[in-house]
């Protein structure tokens, strides 16, 4: 005999029927029902948008990869020749006015050629498919310039956003006929759509972005706790009238919890509101190169389920655990804060469970997979919310010490003593700032120890610009006409040219050409550069040069072959082999000197150990397929000098690379890092100012009866602006004191976890914690107007 299923118990009936009174509560008091709602739903709201753009980074990745890799090239079986199916290419990287440029030339072997995705055809020769942004670039005044490096390219195609990673990605695909596979760069493909090997993040890479990615969500976490209880003094008077017509605390508590419920999901539908406004405007961003598109922004399904299940049923459980030290009387509301002192104890259980989790990494040493991943994000996350946890106990603390001392003005003592009565609204409504300024430090701390590798050190490197052609696209021959067209262009003010290639023994070749080389004798081939003494100075450390003069280099820091005096040379052999000729011998000279390389901040293979010749030595024409850089100076007044030589070098050579150096000192890496940092810290803390203009707007609104008691007193505005500024100033400054404090101290754990030395940033965390203290100045401005309205006598008549 089966047995029926229960019915539910009273219990969840009474739960629900609370809960739903508390929502009428809140959506049927009136106009300050209406406006307390109106601030909790704009308070979640601005949380959950964030919450819901990070739960969509995944998504909008992984459309990005997805897209890279549907356009990668699938090189055709070594050794296979052209066929109906196959398609020469080239890459085109290049940049203008530092914006990248990226493209491919093409040139089809047969009718069934792949094609990119986002094209329906390949561009013939003269023809060109661009991305729009391109296009709209071209077309405006600002492309002018960019148009010199097509040309006699006319644009007959757009490429669909299949083939772009972001809307604003400038990519072009140029028909050609002229490609040859021997030509170095050049290489046969036979489809698009290459995965390749799958993307693995190093364990350092994953703890930054772990602790990136908590740093920039516990603060929100923390500003959504605080924003479901804007209106509490008001909400608690309405309890107590609940509890004068017979109910009881449980009951009353249910109903609070309802009214935060409530708020919470009208801030949700607020929240996915604005999170669909800004899916439009972040497609027009480009941060470090990267966009998305609009339909790539959409929250993964887990992440989205559970941001959407989090915030009410987080609302419901911050209402209740915070009215466990209220009790709701039928005649009015008791707090129990003094003499109950807030408990120390469970406070510090936060990080030191925290500091439990991440101890075995730290003395450990990193490691990689899910688990070690989610024990730092738990770790990091504890800490952090142990900062919010220990604020209240130390405000608390300070404010009863600031009372007893007695000290200061009146608008002090007017703060102080407000505190005293209210140091829990207080606290809530600046931890958000307090974790965020935590999580940024500790997160600058760590990127500037992982991607520093000790104190700054200036570059002995001059500001200048190369631009080199390779595997003898430029016969030695023309040369000097290369240079001579680069230094005509605009704003060049000098330029040298370099010959670059490798020689290999006579005697290993010839050992090679009998088939007798044995596998253990595979020597590796000697770099080999031919300039004049003033550009070979610029590559080593040369006492005296004159031409004819022969050099060779060693590194100190490295183990490098360098020939012998009086050895024999085969020259370019791979080269010569490629044009079906014998390559050319030389013989060095006797006279040849040893000479150390210099770091000048050029390209490797232009300060590798080997040997270094003068024209009068060594004939540059001896080299079959030359690699040749011109090093250029530019006119620094000049901004878009570089790329008026780019234009030039795509005119001599298609696949012509330019590079420009400059005299930045320090690393690039931690420079964008620090940036970056600081703007994220900014966004998150005027993310938590607003709440706590909000909070501060909520608080006079509940204040405006005593306000206006004290203007009818005659208590200066002066006065009270003042006391309103100390009240905000007080908090903000425990809490940026415990940050820094708590901040240096889990960054210190985690460079330590990561193995590296510290290198704190002063200046950084000075911005940080001056941003900090500006959203305090701004928050108290923008609450004074609303102060001075308060303040006036006929807010005491009563209905």
């Amino acid at each position: 005999m089966s047995t029926p299923i229960p019915p539910k118990g009273p219990a969840a009936r009474r739960w629900c029927a609370d809960l739903a009174m508390g929502a009428r509560f809140a959506v049927t008091g009136g106009r300050e029902g209406w406006i307390r709602t109106a601030l909790t739903a704009l308070g979640v709201g601005l949380g959950v948008a964030v919450l819901l753009l990070a739960a969509a980074l995944p998504n909008a990745l992984n459309a990005a990869m997805d897209r890279q890799w549907a356009r990668a090239a699938v090189p055709a079986v070594e050794g296979t020749g052209p066929s109906d199916h196959s398609l020469l290419t080239a890459s085109l990287n290049s940049a203008y006015r530092e914006v990248p440029l990226r493209g491919r030339v093409v040139q089809p072997e047969g009718p069934h050629a792949p094609v990119p995705p986002g094209l329906s055809r390949l561009p013939g020769p003269g023809e060109l498919a661009v991305s729009p942004a391109l296009a709209d670039l071209l077309s405006s005044p600002d492309g002018a310039l960019l148009k010199g490096r097509f040309p006699h390219l006319r644009i007959t195609a757009e490429i669909g956003a299949a083939g772009l990673t972001h809307p604003g990605e400038l990519l072009f695909y140029q028909g050609s006929d002229a490609l040859r596979r021997s030509v170095g760069g050049v290489e046969r493909i036979t489809a698009f759509g290459d995965r390749g090997a799958p993307f693995r993040t190093s364990p350092l890479v994953a703890l930054a972005i772990s602790v990136g990615c908590v740093a920039l969500l516990a603060p929100v976490a923390v500003f959504i706790a605080t924003a479901v209880r804007f209106g509490g003094e008001r909400r608690d008077r309405r309890l107590a009238a609940l509890r004068l017509v017979g109910a009881d605390r449980l009951t009353t508590r249910r109903i609070a919890a309802g009214e935060a419920l409530a708020g919470a999901l009208l801030g949700l539908f607020t929240g996915t509101a604005l999170f669909l406004a800004l899916r439009i405007p972040l497609a027009s961003l480009s941060v470090f190169n990267f966009g998305v598109f609009p339909s790539d922004v959409v929250p993964d399904t887990a992440l989205g389920a559970l941001v959407a299940l989090a915030v009410p049923l987080g609302s419901v459980g911050v209402t209740l655990f915070t009215m466990r030290r209220v009790t709701v009387e039928p005649l009015g509301v008791t707090r129990a804060a003094p003499p109950l002192r807030r408990r120390l104890w469970w406070r510090t259980l936060l990080p030191a469970a925290g500091v439990a989790l991440l101890l075995p990494s730290a003395i450990g040493g990193l490691r990689s997979g899910d688990a070690a991943n989610a024990r730092l994000i738990l770790g990091t996350s504890l800490l952090l919310l142990g900062v919010a946890a220990l604020l209240p106990w130390l405000l608390e603390v300070a404010v009863a010490r600031l009372g007893r001392v007695g000290h200061g003005g009146q608008s002090w003592q007017l703060a102080v003593r407000r505190l005293q009565l209210s140091s829990t609204a207080a606290s809530r409504s600046v931890s958000g700032i307090t974790v965020a300024v935590a999580g940024a430090i500790a997160v600058q701390l760590l990127l500037t120890s992982i991607w520093s590798d000790g104190p700054e050190q200036p570059r002995s490197a001059t500001a200048g610009t190369e631009v080199s052609t390779r595997d003898g696209a430029v016969p030695a021959a023309r040369v000097p006409e290369m240079r001579a067209r680069l230094r005509a262009t605009e704003g060049v003010l000098d330029a040298r040219t370099l010959l670059t290639g490798y020689a290999d023994t006579a005697r290993h070749q010839q050992a090679m050409a009998h088939g007798s080389s044995a596998e253990d004798f595979d020597p590796e081939p000697y770099a080999l550069i031919v300039a004049d003494c003033p550009t070979l100075r610029r590559t080593a450390h040369l006492t005296t040069c004159s031409d004819g003069d022969v050099f060779l280099t060693d590194d100190p820091e490295a183990a490098h072959r360098t020939p012998h005096p009086g050895e024999r040379l085969a020259l370019d052999p791979v080269g010569s082999r490629a044009d079906h000729r014998a390559p050319a011998t030389w013989t060095v000279p006797t006279t040849a000197r040893r000479a150390t390389v210099a770091d000048t901040g050029l390209s490797p293979g232009l300060t590798t150990p080997g040997l270094l010749a003068t024209p009068k030595a060594l004939d540059p024409n001896l080299l079959r397929r030359p690699g040749i850089s011109v090093l250029l100076r530019l006119d620094p007044a000049r901004p878009d000098a570089v790329d008026h030589v780019r234009n030039t070098a795509a005119r001599i050579d298609i696949r012509a690379d330019v590079v420009t150096y400059t005299t930045d000192t320090g690393n690039e890496a931690v420079d964008l890092t620090r940036r970056g940092l600081t703007a994220g810290a900014a966004a998150v803390l005027l993310l938590i100012g607003s709440g706590l203009l909000i909070t501060t707007v909520d608080q006079l609104r509940e204040r405006a009866r005593l306000l206006s008691a004290l203007d009818a007193l005659g208590t200066p505005r002066a006065l009270l602006g003042r006391s309103v500024l100390w009240q905000t100033a007080v908090p903000v400054a425990l809490g940026l004191t415990l940050a820094i404090t708590c901040g240096l101290a889990l960054g210190a754990l985690l460079v330590h976890t990561a193995g590296r030395p510290l290198h704190p940033d002063w200046w950084a965390i000075l911005t940080i914690t001056g941003t900090a203290a500006a959203v305090i100045l701004g928050v108290t401005a923008l609450s004074l107007p609303l102060l001075w309205r308060l303040m006036r006598p006929d807010g005491l008549r009563t209905e």
